[in-house]
C-alpha cells in the first residue's frame, strides 16, 4: 500500500464509507441514553396511576397472597409459598414507596 501525500488524504477519508458496526453502536448508545432520560417521566405517570388505584386492589392482593401462602402451607406446596408471599411483599414495598 502506498504512501498518500497530504492535501489528497482528506479525500480519502470524506469518500470512505463508514463502517455498519459504529454507526450502528451511535444508534444503540443513544436509544440507551433517550430510554435513561424518559424513565423519570415514566416513573411519575406509573406512580401517579398507582397511586389513584392502589386503595382498591390493595386489600384484594393481600388477601390473595395470603390465600395463597396459607393454601400452600397447608397443601405443602413451596411454589403457592414463594408466589403468596411474594405478593404480599410487592404489596408491602409498594405502600412503603407509595408513603415515602
Amino acid at each position: 500500500m502506498g504512501r498518500i501525500p497530504g492535501h489528497h488524504a482528506r479525500h480519502v477519508v470524506t469518500t470512505t464509507p463508514l463502517p455498519v458496526s459504529p454507526v450502528l453502536a451511535v444508534l444503540v448508545l443513544v436509544a440507551i441514553l433517550l430510554g435513561l432520560l424518559w424513565i423519570p417521566v415514566l416513573g411519575d405517570r406509573l406512580s401517579g396511576f398507582l397511586s389513584r388505584t392502589a386503595p382498591r386492589a390493595a386489600p384484594r392482593m393481600f388477601f390473595l397472597g395470603l390465600g395463597l401462602l396459607a393454601a400452600g402451607l397447608v397443601v405443602r406446596i413451596r411454589v403457592l409459598d414463594i408466589i403468596g408471599a411474594c405478593l404480599i411483599g410487592a404489596l408491602v414495598l409498594g405502600v412503603i414507596l407509595d408513603n415515602y
